[in-house]
């Protein structure tokens, strides 16, 4: 048996019904661009997390650009991001013409504190990562950054209803990237904001800036639109969120009781994104788990300071490289089956930690 990191093309059968029924309903009756589909789907989607204002766009990624440009940050201005993220918040402040600056984490919560954000230095903009399905306890910076006028924005592509996540900031992005626990059969992404007015400018700079059809007006515009067959995809399978989650949550108990000796990232309260260990012997570890058919994966091999092709300025973030250098992420998917998670728990118990 090998069991895999990632099953995102296993359905079940109510979910496959109701995408079949979906798809096809956008592929008899359309529009194949905007309209019904995608703005039911910010409609529930908001609702499920208790957001006013909901913006579908194109990926996870534009969420976080489009929430950056919408709330008015300037060109050239720096925006702290995260130190360990795998790059997509410093990815997406790029996009948006800003100069992003890493800060470094704290081992636990793999998230900023306010004594690493001081230390990165002045900026205009934080965006914080909810990772692996848990949510950085936001009270502390979110007060210290109203002292400062800084806007913030929460990366909740990994954390959609984790308590705490997507409560605090200006603006939340979320990724539907087909892996995450609400996924697309592709890429999709929605942003929410606090001020109604920041969600208008964002609708509007999805689609190139427009005023009114054909008029550019606000600069920034790109092509973000979110995919109306994504959307009615994303509707069929928002309700099955919440069992979706439960499972999750189970198989990564499962590995948690299996191992004591194993050091786990997160908490019983989050979504469990992914089942995340850290080890200083991480090769023996994969070892072991690949020669008894057990995929892994590593989320993330590379502290952002550490990406040449970002063109950061010189940033120390030692606990990012730490928790780089250290972590891997075992199977936990919702539709592993009973008995591949019963061999990842065998061939947790036969290592020797």
């Amino acid at each position: 048996m090998i069991v895999p990191a990632a099953t995102p093309t296993r359905l079940s059968e109510s979910e496959r019904s109701a995408i079949d029924a979906a798809v096809r309903r956008v592929v008899d009756d359309g529009p194949w661009i905007g309209g019904p589909e995608v703005e039911a789907f910010e409609e529930e989607f908001g609702a499920r997390l208790g957001a006013a204002a909901v913006v579908g766009c194109a990926s996870g990624t534009d969420a976080l650009t489009l929430a950056l440009l919408a709330l008015g940050v300037a060109p050239g201005e720096t925006v702290l991001v995260p130190g360990h993220d795998g790059g997509y918040g410093a990815a997406a402040a790029r996009l948006a013409g800003l100069e992003p600056i890493p800060v470094d984490i704290d081992p636990v919560t793999c998230g900023p504190t306010v004594a690493t954000l001081e230390a990165a230095g002045p900026a205009a903009a934080i965006i914080v990562a909810h990772l692996h399905g848990d949510a950085v306890d936001l009270g502390p910076i979110d007060a210290w950054r109203r002292e400062r006028g800084m806007a913030l924005i929460e990366d909740c592509a990994q954390s959609v209803t984790a308590p705490g996540s997507g409560l605090a900031g200006d603006a939340s992005a979320y990724s539907f990237y087909p892996t995450k626990n609400l996924g697309a059969m592709g890429d999709a992404g929605a942003v929410t904001f606090a001020d109604p007015e920041a969600a208008r400018r964002a609708r509007s700079l999805a689609q190139y800036g427009w005023g009114e059809r054909y008029r550019i007006e606000a600069p920034g515009g790109r092509n973000s639109r979110l995919d109306p067959l994504q959307a009615a995809v994303l509707r069929a399978r928002l309700p099955h969120l919440e069992e979706r989650t439960a499972r999750r949550r189970a198989v990564r108990a499962r590995y948690v009781d299996a191992a004591p000796g194993l050091e786990f990232l997160g908490s019983v309260d989050g979504v469990a994104h992914h089942a995340v260990v850290r080890t200083d012997r991480r090769e023996s570890l994969v070892t072991h788990l690949e020669s008894r058919g057990v995929t892994t994966a590593i989320h993330y091999p590379t502290a952002v300071s550490d990406m040449a092709g970002l063109r950061l300025r010189a940033a120390p973030t030692p606990e990012a490289r730490r928790l780089a250098d250290s972590i891997v992420s075992l199977p936990c998917t919702p539709e592993l089956t009973d008995d591949e998670v019963s061999a990842v728990v065998d061939a947790l118990r036969g290592w020797d930690s």
